[in-house]
């Protein structure tokens, strides 16, 4: 199976199970993203295993959260391919925000190629871009 295939059995997958969440830029590769409400606010984790935080931009703006970043591509010249499943190179996730969250209070955290995104809700709607660093 191709990327493009696979990349196109996960959107079906997300919309069968009711995830809004948007496409992604040509030629990049969507993580795996779980969106989780409560009365707090939103959790958001990512699996990227093998990025580094360094590699990460995080950032709210006009109701969506924004997540790039890029996961190196360890493969050498001269290899055969048995298997390739892993995606590598630049990668984006556009979340849509259900609600009014707190950007400034938000944070981030990378542990064991997981990304966690808490974005405590507010009532006001945010109005200016934020960026956020990856804490751990």
């Amino acid at each position: 199976m191709t990327n493009n295939v696979l990349s196109q059995w996960g959107a079906l997958h997300r919309k069968q199970a009711g995830l809004a969440l948007e496409a992604h830029e040509p030629g990049a590769w969507l993580p795996p993203t779980d969106v989780v409400e409560d009365e707090r606010g939103l959790v958001v984790r990512l699996e990227i295993a093998g990025v580094t935080r360094r590699d990460v931009r995080i950032w709210l703006e006009s109701g969506a959260l924004i997540v790039e970043g890029a996961r190196a591509n360890p493969c050498r010249r001269g290899l055969r391919f048995r298997q390739l499943e892993m995606d590598y190179g630049p990668f984006r996730r556009v979340v849509p925000l259900p609600c009014g969250v707190d950007g400034k209070r938000a944070s981030a955290t990378l542990e064991h190629g997981v990304l966690e995104i808490c974005l405590p809700r507010t009532r006001r709607a945010m109005t200016e871009k934020i960026v956020m660093v990856v804490m751990t």
